[in-house]
């Protein structure tokens, strides 16, 4: 780990050494941009207060934040890209023994012909793990912040419903603003959060302008499932002693 005196110095030295830290900096903001969106996660708790968090990453810098938990009971966001993902991943491997995104199998040795005809499929009894990945803008103080959020498959069905009222409207998911919120849901001895999903209002032009850029950048992600996408209990097969 690095402390950030250790940071300031070494900034300090490579100025003096005439490197352009800024451009260098740019030089590795234009690589990483496109793959590095912070996520929105949510920690589900035993006393029903379970509340959303943006998962920055790591760093190497010691005391830098990876997480920022938000004191709101209701997350705005303009969604602009959803992707229907699932894998089959074992716990502890780097890549998913299985994978599909949009129905559109991605594994060079599938399990099966399609995920449909797949038995690791089946709700309640296969281990392949669906969910929703959604690219959002989330609106926060003022200020508009791309991020990825994956919904797990007991939050999935309120998004669908949003979906279909969409649909009776006529408006696609990116012409408004969306509100996620938490309901506490308890079920044989468990608790978590399932979220809810609804509107206020309409996207403005600028945001509407905001989302077709942000929109841009993220092909690269378009076309595979990554392990932060799978990263919250249960999403894995546990190994087996």
């Amino acid at each position: 780990m690095i402390t950030k005196t250790d940071k300031a110095k070494i900034l300090e030295d490579l100025n003096q050494s005439d490197w352009d830290v800024t451009q260098e900096l740019d030089i590795l903001q234009q690589r990483v941009k496109k793959q590095d969106l912070p996520r929105l996660r949510i920690e589900h708790r035993e006393d029903g207060k379970h509340r959303f968090f943006i998962d920055y990453g790591e760093s190497y810098i010691k005391g830098d934040k990876q997480y920022t938990y938000l004191r709101l009971g209701e997350l705005k966001a303009i969604v602009y890209e959803e992707h229907q993902i699932r894998a089959l991943w074992q716990e502890g491997e780097d890549h998913p023994r299985c994978h599909a995104i949009d129905d559109s199998i991605m594994s060079m040795e599938p399990l099966a012909a399609s995920c449909a005809g797949c038995p690791e499929s089946i709700p309640g009894f296969g281990a392949c793990k669906p969910k929703v990945r959604l690219f959002i803008l989330a609106l926060l103080k003022g200020k508009v912040k791309p991020m990825v959020m994956s919904l797990s498959p007991t939050s999935i069905k309120p998004w669908r419903d949003h979906q279909l009222r969409l649909k009776r409207s006529g408006l696609p998911p990116v012409a408004v603003v969306t509100t996620f919120g938490l309901e506490d849901i308890v079920a044989d001895s468990f608790r978590w959060a399932r979220v809810q999903v609804g509107i206020q209002g309409i996207a403005s032009r600028e945001q509407l302008l905001q989302a077709n850029e942000a929109q841009q950048g993220i092909h690269r992600l378009k076309n595979r499932v990554t392990p932060q996408d799978f990263s919250e209990t249960g999403d894995r097969i546990e190994n087996s002693d």
